[in-house]
């Protein structure tokens, strides 16, 4: 004689069953979020022993302060760009240009938060024509912004060759290069761009973005419209790394930003971020990239 099944048995098994799957899923998103600091405790406590306790030292910690603080800066901006898909390689030749526009204006007498400014409208709109060209011919942003990194280095380098070295006067903002200066301006602009990248609809935009265009379209989204400010706010951050760079070299030129394409694309891999973009983006994930690549 069969046995019957009561009716809510196999309701109450299919509910434990995609519990026990929400609970895997939640376990397997916790490890995947702790791997990037976990990776870098690691790291830190390798050195603390091979150097003997040195690598924790005032002076150590100053130097690691420096050498990270340009690509901080840089990748709290690359996670709005990187959300969407943006790979782009001129953001180097971009943070050079605006050094350089920071450095002149500053010696033709205009205030620093003047030639700040300048420095950052050079950045924004640089970064802007990769977004129109994405977003309205429909090249590939990895083109575009190969155009646009060519078209800066040549004006920094004819600028740099029709004037030689052009110096800035580290003595008139010596503040600016100040270790207290340095935390406080990093720690605004993670705190502020935490914020808009997790608790705003824009930073959800972009994820969207990311994810599927097309889909983020017909949901409403402004595709085109948060393109262009996930770009604007990597042209900001490059403006801030731009002044903070050109104030400690003391002097403007094609060095500037050598090398930062590579480096950023290593901290938002080695973080975990995805290239693609899309929902896995998380904003810590470039910050812990940066902070290993800077120690490594």
């Amino acid at each position: 004689m069969k046995t019957q099944k009561k009716p809510g048995a196999s309701v109450q098994s299919e509910d434990e069953i995609q519990l026990a799957l929400n609970r895997k899923a939640n376990q397997k998103e916790r490890i995947t979020l702790l791997l990037p600091f976990a990776g870098g405790v690691l790291l830190v406590i390798l050195f603390e022993v091979l150097t003997m306790g040195q690598f924790l030292g005032m002076e150590n910690l100053r130097l690691l302060i420096n050498q990270c603080f340009t690509m901080g800066v840089v990748v709290v901006g690359g996670a709005f760009l990187y959300a969407v898909g943006g790979l782009d390689m001129s953001i180097g030749s971009v943070m050079a240009l605006s050094a350089l526009v920071i450095t002149m204006a500053f010696n033709a007498g205009v205030p620093l938060l003047w030639s700040f400014l300048a420095g950052t409208v050079i950045s924004i709109v640089c970064m802007s024509v990769t977004a129109f060209v994405r977003n309205y011919l429909k090249v590939s942003p990895f083109i575009a912004s190969m155009c646009v990194m060519n078209i800066c280095q040549g004006i920094v380098m004819a600028v740099v060759a029709d004037q030689g070295r052009i110096v800035f006067p580290y003595s008139q903002a010596a503040w600016v290069d100040a270790t207290p200066t340095k935390i406080i301006a990093l720690i605004v602009l993670i705190a502020a761009g935490y914020y808009l990248f997790n608790f705003t609809s824009f930073g959800k935009s972009l994820k969207g973005i990311g994810g599927n265009t097309t889909a983020a379209r017909i949901s409403g989204i402004r595709v085109e419209r948060c393109i262009f400010l996930a770009y604007a706010a990597i042209g900001f951050t490059l403006a801030v790394g731009a002044l903070f760079t050109v104030v400690r070299a003391g002097i403007a030129d094609t060095a500037i930003g050598g090398g930062l394409n590579l480096n950023v694309m290593t901290a938002i891999v080695l973080g975990g971020f995805p290239l693609s973009g899309g929902a896995n983006a998380k904003f810590h994930a470039p910050l812990v990239g940066a902070l290993t690549v800077t120690v490594l």
